[in-house]
């Protein structure tokens, strides 16, 4: 039902809103539905409450009390709806606009102290006095405003440059900065800002100058960025906005650099340390900037800024963890590299470790793909110089560890290697290696192939050690297997190591194959063949019956030794192998006295068999298996000691065997006296 305009309640609601705003016209429509609105409502309330104790008592009670009066956000009282005093005021109502997306930035970006300061600034510029000139002023349509000869240009007007002093303050930067902002675009495609361009030279020279340090540096570029994202986040867009603070922090850096740093000036760290910050907060690629600052860092102010870079290199796996596409990853990891070189060193190496930890922290975060931050930071590593394949491994197992992440696969693990071999020397043939293991197939065998064919030999060697670290042993197999046209000798010795499942070793037997090769000397005869054997056979348990045929070797006491003849006539690199079998196994510390003996022996006689001396090496390493217990307090050989100095007299003569039967008589003499 709708309510008279005689009625008592609604002469009141007019008489109480048209005297105090004869100004503002309410149409009487407006005051006649809103009282019908909440009058039926009431009606309705107290129609429909019950009057017996109980639930819906409590419904007839709110009806009469929330229902019966007009609150458009005002508090809830019980007043009548009669008393005027409760009415709401609806001229002071106000229509605002839907809240931009970009508006939501600002709930983020309040820090207490800067707040303070770039409001401080925003009162200055709030309490200029406003313009005099009526140029803003609207004309009548037919009144001539210009000559018609005068063209009209599209540039804003420039501020002119501003010169600062020592008595200016943060407040006053700030300011000036805010102005610039606030006059029109220009037209320009290379430089839409050129006000804010004036700004940014002006700062540059009083950087250059020395008129600003530290905290005061800190806090103009923390306020200019909070205004940019606070105050003209309706202006400009997020990329804008980048953008003028990519130009703020490019004009701060040239000024930077271009002071003048004597012996009693110090680095001042607490500037580029908010440099390093305010580079990490922009959305966009700040690598160039970056670099830009790292460059100007001394070395050993590092530990000052290293914040700041962790920052930075945290805000670039984020960014990089969202990016699917390879080269990509590989192009920003290459650019990311060129800054952080100096990390690479030993003494500087534990903040390589705080990044290491900081990536692991990564495995909890479901927005970011660990695997592909991962990659990146070992990436990364293998582009240091400094830091060699060892650290490098121990990088891969500590972000391998745990059942979060996959392990890292052939691909990743033989071009991590690749580059950090490229950047340790430049690699021949590097592009036919990075295609070589795109294959997913026989990876390693054909990586060792070609790198074994174009000599490469020490890095066949690094890339064995490096898979050892990681726990890669089969894969050292596979690359031992791709190297097929090695000579007989090294290569029988080498697939004894693979038998005995120790691939490392046969790789660095055949490298030192190749190495005897490469130095012109024979393999049995230089310090390489000695060096092979003492890798395969410096082992626990190992089985020299195995080498022996391995070599075509005979063994036994049934040699014969006083025959000769032409069929025994062997070519000397034999006699070589039998000599360096017994120096070596004469040396061995994992074999015991009684069975080096027999195994020095067993080349004695194979040498004799063929009508050969032993040579002098070969005798000195006999006596010394003879006499090293002498040293420690022991007897001696005792077993076959007749034979002994019978070869000893033999070759050497009657005066070196009785040197070694004395000393070992004198020691025996001693430790009966001592019993």
């Amino acid at each position: 039902m709708a309510v008279s305009s005689s009625s008592q309640c609604y002469q009141a609601v007019r008489r109480h809103l048209r005297p105090h705003h004869d100004s503002i016209w309410v149409p009487e429509s407006l005051l006649a539905s809103t009282f019908e609105r909440y009058a039926t409502t009431f009606r309705t309330g107290a129609r429909y409450g019950s009057s017996v104790p109980g639930p819906m008592e409590h419904r007839k009670r709110l009806a009469k009390r929330h229902m019966g009066e007009l609150h458009f956000g005002q508090s809830q009282s019980s007043a009548s709806v009669w008393d005027l005093a409760n009415l709401v005021d609806l001229t002071q109502w106000k229509w605002t606009p839907p809240t931009l997306p970009d508006a939501r930035r600002r709930r983020n970006v309040n820090a207490p102290k800067t707040r303070q300061l770039f409001d401080a600034a925003l009162n200055r510029l709030r309490s200029l006095s406003p313009r005099t000139d009526t140029t803003d002023h609207l004309e009548p349509p037919n009144q001539t405003l210009l000559p018609e000869n005068v063209v009209l240009s599209g540039v804003a007007e420039i501020l002119p440059s501003v010169s600062w002093g020592a008595n200016h303050t943060p407040l006053d930067i700030i300011a000036a900065a805010l102005n610039s902002l606030s006059l029109p675009k220009s037209d320009g495609v290379k430089d839409p800002w050129p006000s804010f361009s004036k700004f940014c030279d002006s700062w540059h020279q009083a950087l250059s100058d020395g008129l600003f340090h530290g905290e005061a540096i800190s806090q103009i570029l923390a306020g200019i960025s909070e205004c940019l994202s606070a105050e003209f986040v309706d202006v400009f867009s997020s990329r804008t906005t980048d953008q003028l603070k990519l130009r703020l922090l490019d004009a701060t850096i040239e000024g930077l650099s271009k002071r003048q740093i004597d012996s009693t000036t110090t680095f001042d760290y607490v500037a580029w340390n908010s440099i390093l910050h305010e580079v990490s907060t922009i959305q966009m690629n700040t690598l160039r900037v970056f670099a830009k600052a790292m460059a100007c860092i001394p070395k050993s102010c590092i530990e000052a800024v290293f914040p700041g870079v962790l920052e930075n290199l945290n805000a670039f796996f984020k960014a990089l963890g969202q990016v699917t596409a390879l080269p990509t990853k590989t192009r920003q990891t290459r650019k990311m590299a060129v800054p952080l070189q100096s990390l690479g060193d030993p003494e500087l190496r534990f903040y390589l470790d705080e990044v290491t930890k900081m990536v692991i922290g990564y495995k909890s975060i479901d927005d970011i793909d660990y695997t592909a931050v991962r990659y990146s930071w070992l990436q990364l590593l293998a582009r240091l110089p400094g830091v060699d394949w060892g650290y490098l491994s121990q990088a891969c197992i500590a972000l391998q560890a745990g059942s979060v992440a996959r392990p890292l696969t052939d691909f990743e693990v033989c071009q991590l290697f690749l580059l950090w071999a490229n950047v340790q020397a430049p690699l021949e043939r590097y592009i036919e290696l990075h295609n070589v293991i795109l294959w997913r197939t026989e990876v390693y065998s054909l990586l060792g192939a070609l790198l074994w064919k174009s000599r490469q030999f020490i890095l066949v060697m690094q890339f064995s050690k490096f898979l050892h670290a990681i726990g890669r042993e089969t894969h050292i197999t596979s690359l031992v297997r791709g190297v097929g046209h090695i000579r007989k000798g090294p290569r029988r010795l080498a697939k004894m190591a693979l038998g005995m499942r120790r691939p490392l070793a046969a790789v660095e037997i055949l490298c030192l194959f190749e190495e005897s090769t490469r130095n012109q000397l024979s393999f049995w005869e230089s310090r390489f063949g000695f060096k092979a054997l003492e890798i395969l056979s410096w082992a626990p348990n190992f089985n020299h019956g195995k080498l022996y045929n391995a070599l075509q070797f005979k063994t036994g006491w049934s040699i014969g030794i006083g025959r000769q003849g032409p069929r025994r006539a062997v070519a000397q690199s034999h006699i070589n192998k039998l000599v360096a079998v017994g120096i070596v196994s004469a040396l061995s510390p994992h074999i015991s006295e009684r069975k080096a003996l027999s195994l020095i022996l067993s080349c004695y006689a194979n040498i004799r068999s063929h009508g050969k001396q032993p040579s002098l090496p070969f005798l000195r390493a006999f006596i010394h298996h003879l006499t090293r217990q002498l040293k420690d307090g022991g007897p001696g050989i005792t077993s076959r000691l007749r034979y002994a100095l019978y070869i000893i007299h033999k070759h050497l003569g009657r005066r070196a065997a009785l040197q070694v039967g004395l000393a070992m008589q004198q020691r025996r003499k001693s430790n009966f006296g001592l019993r």
